[in-house]
């Protein structure tokens, strides 16, 4: 675990998420919101700063192993709130804003993040939240997407961090040497006005089968040797 894991804001008032094994990632109760914790600090095993319980996605993608904890990019914590504030439950229909406190290398100019979300936790059909986005500066950021909540009692979002740009794939994920995924499971109350409403049904994440690989090996390999020249270069 990242040796400054509880170095960064408190928890918002709200819920908690506890790992979930079953699903492979951080899982909140009924709440007003949801957040992360110290859950997703980190990347895959990277030094000083391992993730728990990586790569903490529903699906196969999983993290890149290169680089250092707060040097290079890592996804720390993700909070669900909703916009309009208030004690009760998240709900079906309510408008939420999805807050990633992340790590971006260098300036931030060549990291991006794209953010998901999808109706069902178990069966996963992930929907991507706006456009891809640039990191505003380097070392800690806060980025943020919203969206509505559609129906579902067990949804989920996720956010992708990666160097450069590529496609996501089937999968909804950038997995290369220095990218990160982490996904959070929200627990939802039904609205009676919305409940006509059917999000699509997706395949089963067991069925799930890992799509194009975006950075072949070289292409990783390549990735590495650019940011040393750029690191030489600083």
């Amino acid at each position: 675990m990242p040796t400054d894991a509880n170095d960064g804001p408190p928890p918002s008032p709200g819920g908690v998420a506890s790992y979930d094994e079953v699903l492979g990632a951080p899982k909140c109760s009924f709440a007003s919101s949801c957040d992360s914790g110290i859950l997703l600090n980190g990347r895959a095993n990277i030094n000083n700063g391992a993730e728990p319980n990586q790569p903490n996605t529903l699906n196969t993608c999983t993290d890149g192993p290169a680089g250092s904890y707060h040097s290079d990019e890592s996804i720390d914590r993700i909070v669900v709130t909703r916009a309009s504030g208030g004690d009760g439950d998240l709900t079906e229909g309510d408008e939420v804003t999805i807050t990633a406190t992340i790590w971006c290398w260098g300036t931030g100019s060549n990291d991006r993040i794209d953010f998901y979300y999808a109706s069902d936790a178990s069966n996963p059909v992930w929907t991507q939240i706006g456009d891809r986005k640039t990191c505003p500066g380097g070392g800690a950021q806060t980025m943020t997407a919203s969206f509505t909540l559609p129906p579902g009692s067990l949804q989920a979002v996720r956010a992708n961090l990666m160097y450069g740009s590529s496609d996501a794939g089937v999968n909804k994920c950038v997995t290369s040497s220095y990218d990160d995924t982490d996904d959070l499971v929200i627990s939802v109350r039904p609205n009676t006005s919305i409940q006509g409403l059917v999000a699509s049904p997706g395949k089963s994440k067991h069925d799930d089968v890992q799509g194009a690989v975006v950075y072949a090996e070289k292409d990783a390999a390549a990735d590495m040797i650019e940011k040393e020249l750029q690191e030489l270069n600083q």
